[in-house]
């Protein structure tokens, strides 16, 4: 019997970590307009980016302003390209564009635009968010139930 309830934790143990794995592989998801952003990571201390950095960037404002403005008003994401709120902003602005922080928080807050007809679901459409897995209050409850009634 010990050595079923050692199979048993083993078990459990490695659920757990696959599921505290991919719980912490999707809340460190970066925003989806970030990747068309890659080319102004280079000019990122620069007066006067070039038009390889500020069409992407004059494209993602008027197109995805929400998006941009997680980027803008998530100091994490912008500490990990050395750079903070305010440098950002006056990067932006340097491409000609009015970008404030005020503007981003009412993008933000703003109620997502209704669509009438949803569309139809295509295969990889989610962009693997299928596959994801979030350790929430639920699953960690029924991994300790598991646990318990497995256990003892």
């Amino acid at each position: 019997m010990d050595s079923y309830r050692l199979m048993m934790m083993m078990m459990m143990a490695v659920v757990l970590m696959i599921v505290v794995t991919f719980g912490e592989a999707q809340t460190n998801a970066y925003p989806a307009c970030a990747t068309e952003l890659v080319p102004c990571v280079e000019y990122k201390n620069s007066k006067k980016p070039p038009n390889a950095c500020c069409n992407p960037l004059k494209n993602v404002f008027q197109t995805q302003l929400a998006c941009l403005c997680q980027i803008v008003l998530t100091p994490a994401f912008l500490e990990s390209f050395g750079s903070n709120t305010t440098q950002t902003i006056r990067f932006v602005r340097s491409c000609n564009l009015n970008l404030s922080v005020s503007l981003c928080q009412d993008a933000l807050s703003a109620p997502p635009p209704s669509v009438s007809v949803k569309p139809k679901a295509t295969a990889g459409a989610d962009e693997g968010g299928a596959g994801r897995v979030a350790l929430s209050g639920f699953s960690f409850q029924l991994l300790f139930w598991c646990y318990v009634l497995f256990i003892y």
